[in-house]
């Protein structure tokens, strides 16, 4: 599963970065703001199929990060071009340490269930 996650990652990011090379409209801001969108969804992914989590809750895992994922990706498509008053990116942000904390609990209620 693991080759698996690298290698859609890989893939993603460089149909992103084709896309942002032949659109005119896609901004340099909107390629980069995405790419990090689906580094972050795969390195998230991954960690879920490194830790020592139950099927069930590996499983759902996969399927929130892919979803939220989505979602980022899209927002960040649709983002304005700048850094400044971006909610885009705060909602995000936001998406992302909500990701990070559903996976930290699941990990130590997983292990603690295993003791």
């Amino acid at each position: 599963m693991k080759k698996t996650i690298i290698f859609s990652t890989t893939a993603l990011i460089a149909v992103n970065l084709l896309a942002g090379l032949i659109l005119s409209r896609y901004h340099l801001f909107n390629v980069t703001a995405t790419s990090v969108v689906i580094l972050l969804t795969g390195a998230l992914c991954f960690i879920a199929a490194s830790t020592p989590l139950k099927d069930a809750y590996r499983v759902a895992h996969y399927y929130l990060f892919s979803l939220l994922g989505i979602v980022m990706f899209l927002l960040m498509l649709f983002s304005p071009h700048h850094l400044k008053d971006n909610w885009c990116m705060v909602v995000s942000i936001i998406m992302v340490a909500f990701e990070c904390i559903a996976l930290y609990i699941t990990y130590r209620t997983s292990n603690y269930q295993n003791q």
